[in-house]
């Protein structure tokens, strides 16, 4: 699988398979116990060639992937070292260096390789979240996470954590697709944040969210000439920018084509053409709601 490499020297697969949306754990196994649905789910992902594994504190599927990771590496499916496993701190970010070892524990890992702060919504001030970045620091240079960065920041977010960071973030997750181009964040990430990669989920949203809009012709157009789905076309829009995509289904003929997003390439008219048509409405962000919404309403409810 084609990767990136990350600000820090780490290489990150373009491609993850994510846990935390398509895949939701029965009411019976919330309290803790194991979903073997799940684990075994997360087993075809991985034998269908996902290398990026994704998941979360607020997830509760730490414990899934671990045995679904153990139980690959014994049937022979991979090596640890051939996997990429992200996972995120959901809150008391200042207590990443315990925060951590529970989620190891739960993964049955020694390390991971990259640790995000999952949301900067959940901060008491400015001065908590440089705070919770140093802690992130600390747990880099624990060995604990290859890698550390953040998700869901807007840029006045990255600016309070650059002014103190000794090691800025490497990749911010976000929601991101043509209908949500976050201005100048992504140009900000690159040049003015120390080379800060993005990493998309709901790229899929223009499609999946049924949402019609001006995209759509675009989209069409673009899935006959390279014989692939809508939804493809969004995948590789984000590929060509040099985004990592963060994607999930529970059914294994999609988690097959969704790796077929490396076997087309869009040229620099038709990324910008999508980008265009993403834009032209002042309604654009209005036509899909966005997740992140939900995490403000978080703070807000506190």
């Amino acid at each position: 699988m084609i990767s990136l490499t990350l600000n820090d020297g780490v290489s990150i697969p373009l491609l993850a398979y994510g846990t935390g949306t398509a895949i939701l754990k029965s009411k019976t196994t919330l309290s803790g116990d194991v979903d073997s649905q799940v684990v075994n789910t997360i087993k075809l992902a991985i034998r269908a060639g996902y290398r990026h594994l994704d998941t979360a504190e607020m997830y509760q599927t730490e414990p899934e992937l671990g045995v679904a990771i153990k139980e690959s590496i014994v049937e022979g499916i991979v090596k640890r070292e051939d996997l990429f496993v992200a996972t995120k701190i959901s809150s008391e970010f200042a207590q990443a260096s315990t925060k951590i070892d529970v989620s190891l524990q739960k993964l049955g890992l020694d390390y991971v390789d990259l640790y995000l702060i999952h949301t900067p919504y959940l901060k008491g001030s400015d001065g908590d979240l440089q705070g919770a970045w140093a802690a992130m620091e600390a747990v880099k240079a624990s060995g604990k996470a290859r890698s550390i960065g953040v998700s869901n920041y807007e840029e006045s977010h990255l600016v309070e954590t650059l002014a103190t960071a000794k090691v800025p973030p490497s990749i911010n997750q976000i929601e991101f697709h043509p209908y949500l181009q976050h201005g100048d964040l992504l140009p900000f990430s690159r040049v003015n944040g120390g080379g800060i990669a993005t990493s998309a989920y709901g790229a899929l949203s223009p499609v999946t969210r049924n949402i019609a809009g001006p995209l759509d012709e675009t989209l069409a157009r673009l899935a006959a000439k390279y014989d692939v789905s809508t939804g493809m076309v969004c995948l590789r829009w984000c590929i060509d920018q040099g985004i990592v995509i963060i994607t999930t289904s529970q059914k294994p003929a999609r988690m097959v084509e969704y790796l077929g997003v490396f076997d087309f390439k869009l040229s620099l008219k038709e990324v910008q053409e999508i980008a265009t048509a993403g834009v032209q409405s002042l309604k654009g962000e209005e036509l899909i709601p966005r997740v992140v919404q939900y995490h403000k309403m978080i703070e807000e409810s506190r």
